[in-house]
């Protein structure tokens, strides 16, 4: 830590490294990215060049040994994470690492061994916790303003919106496609508000119909979740496609409550179509995650009322301004103002429901959690 400040390294310059992680670090005044890095040298240099961070690597271990950073983000594809923040991790560095934190809930728990050996902390960068109405569906819950919460219907839809960007659609890299991608954001939202139960059971199919096709279609990189832009060409192909583009399930929880989770890239659905239902005893929620707008579901004497709190715009005023309160959360944390957000039984739950989630879809069944343990 040079001048009272976090020397912070990026490890993949893809468009989550670009667009949210490296300028919600440099807006904090007591961190410095000091250095980034890609396999593809050409991809970290321009990197480098647009934010104007000082070094520049393609091999994660020079970079760690020359750098020594204090922080690491990990934003290269789920299949790589592993690797990454362990590699921090016995370097000395605190890590943040993107969501999900590893493809098998066994590589994530041995990410989180490593992390208690080494004495240092891991966020998992479940950012939708960090959007504004998220926090405050998650504040009304857990003052008991709903009472018991036992049901939750929780669907991110695109119409056409596949990563045309990075190596979400190549299994091996990434270790799943949609479930992957959104569902792991949806799943742990929904998780938090409602307490964090623990999912006992999944009952799920997943579906590849669209992802295969070269349809031609007019679309944008926005569509496809580079909403700041500034992606770089295409590197997406139908042909290469061998992951899921729509994915269902239905999860039981210990607590005996339910989610019924639906996210998918591609479908034939509206392009206004989702959003989050939560039911409990004495209110309810109804919110977008994409937007500023939240419901409180709840009587008032003999009256039902819809309650709209009144949310904060965002600060910055930015697509991705959920990493800049991720990132000064973490911040907090390393300092020891602030307990970590993402707890490590939080994280393994959402994992291990993937995995089930994706087993259940293979063999046709119900599957029960303490198989796959």
């Amino acid at each position: 830590m040079a001048d009272g400040k976090l020397r912070v390294a990026v490890v993949g310059c893809g468009m989550i490294a670009n667009s949210a992680h490296i300028p919600a670090w440099q807006s904090q005044r007591g961190a410095e990215v000091v250095g980034v890095m890609d396999t593809d040298l050409g991809r970290a240099r321009a990197t480098a060049g647009k934010h104007a961070v000082p070094g520049v690597f393609d091999d994660v271990d020079k970079m760690l040994n020359e750098l020594a950073p204090d922080v690491v983000s990990v934003c290269t594809p789920a299949g790589c994470h592993k690797a990454h923040a362990e590699a921090a991790l016995r370097a000395g560095a605190h890590v943040l690492c993107e969501k999900p934190l590893a493809i098998t809930s066994r590589e994530a728990a041995d990410i989180f061994r490593a992390a208690e050996e080494a004495g240092r902390h891991l966020l998992v960068g479940q950012s939708m916790r960090f959007y504004n109405q998220v926090a405050a569906a998650k504040a009304f819950a857990a003052d008991g303003q709903l009472g018991e919460l036992y049901c939750a219907d929780a669907a991110r839809l695109r119409r056409r919106g596949i990563p045309t960007h990075g190596s979400f659609h190549i299994r091996k890299l990434s270790g799943g496609g949609v479930l992957v991608d959104l569902g792991a954001h949806m799943l742990d939202m929904v998780l938090w508000i409602m307490g964090s139960p623990k999912v006992v059971a999944v009952s799920g199919a997943t579906y590849s119909k669209i992802g295969t096709r070269n349809e031609n279609l007019i679309t944008s990189s926005v569509e496809s979740g580079a909403f700041a832009g500034g992606v770089s060409s295409a590197s997406y192909n139908p042909a290469t496609f061998d992951v899921e583009d729509f994915a269902s399930a239905f999860l039981r929880l210990d607590n005996g409550g339910t989610i019924h989770l639906k996210v998918c890239w591609a479908a034939n659905v509206p392009d206004s179509a989702g959003g989050v239902m939560i039911m409990g005893t004495e209110g309810g929620l109804s919110f977008d995650p994409r937007v500023l707008d939240l419901r409180v579901i709840r009587n008032m004497g003999r009256y039902q009322v819809d309650v709209t709190p009144k949310i904060l715009p965002p600060e910055p005023n930015h697509p991705f301004y959920a990493h800049w309160n991720e990132v000064a959360h973490f911040m907090r944390v390393i300092k020891g103002e602030e307990e970590i957000c993402v707890k490590k039984e939080e994280a393994l739950n959402v994992v291990r429901a993937l995995e089930a989630i994706y087993r259940s879809a293979e063999e046709g069944r119900e599957v029960r959690l303490d198989e796959t343990v």
